[in-house]
């Protein structure tokens, strides 16, 4: 009988020993301040430490077995025996719970910071034409010209009336640029993700495109 109340406390150490610092390690909020490179590594290590997990069940169920059995045989320090295994398997429980939890909002974040990744990404897309469009239209604006006829004149302000009708187009683009730098801040506000910098994709900012325009 002694013997197998050794065997117990043996197992119960090492497992303890084993989840020993796991529930904060596991409660950390890491995540909230992640770049999206750095989530899928968490993501990553995350999983081992599932398989991990998992592979620890088979001895929290022999040390709730070799209990049981001390019970059966009426160890006489039954009590403690118990309590110690209630408080393994009541952590071994917080500690499913924990992970999950923590999975979860990896994942939310991933999406979250992926959904800003596609969006910084139809910004630059977009706002290198329109800013090139813009330093264009500005240099010819700024152009001196020496004109000797009438139809020289004529075509120019011509020209100069076609080139303020496309300013209506221009500005609606102006702002879906904008529109989509301002989903991106919605995002981070919302659920509070990091923004991870600046746009990793351009260096155009919607106060430049602003200022040009």
């Amino acid at each position: 009988l002694d013997h197998l109340a050794e065997k117990f406390r043996q197992k119960a150490s090492i497992h303890e020993a084993w989840t020993d610092g796991k529930e904060a390690m596991l409660r950390q909020k890491d995540y909230e301040t992640a770049t999206l490179s750095e989530i899928k590594a968490l993501l990553k290590k995350h999983e081992a430490f599932e398989s991990d997990l998992a592979a620890h069940q088979d001895r929290v169920e022999q040390i709730a077995a070799i209990a049981q059995e001390l019970n059966e045989l009426d160890y006489y320090d039954s009590p403690s025996v118990n309590a110690r295994c209630q408080k393994i398997c009541d952590q071994w429980d917080n500690l499913g719970a924990l992970t999950q939890k923590r999975r979860e909002a990896l994942e939310r974040t991933e999406k979250l910071l992926e959904t800003i990744d596609q969006l910084y990404l139809e910004y630059a897309k977009r706002a290198a034409p329109f800013n090139n469009w813009m330093e264009g239209a500005m240099e010819d604006l700024q152009d001196t010209f020496i004109v000797h006829t009438i139809e020289e004149i004529q075509g120019l302000t011509t020209a100069h009336e076609q080139f303020k009708a496309t300013l209506p187009d221009a500005d609606k683009e102006r702002l879906a640029i904008l529109g989509i730098h301002n989903e991106v801040s919605k995002i981070v506000q919302t659920y509070h993700v990091n923004m991870a910098g600046t746009n990793p994709y351009t260096t155009i900012t919607p106060q430049e495109i602003n200022g040009k325009w």
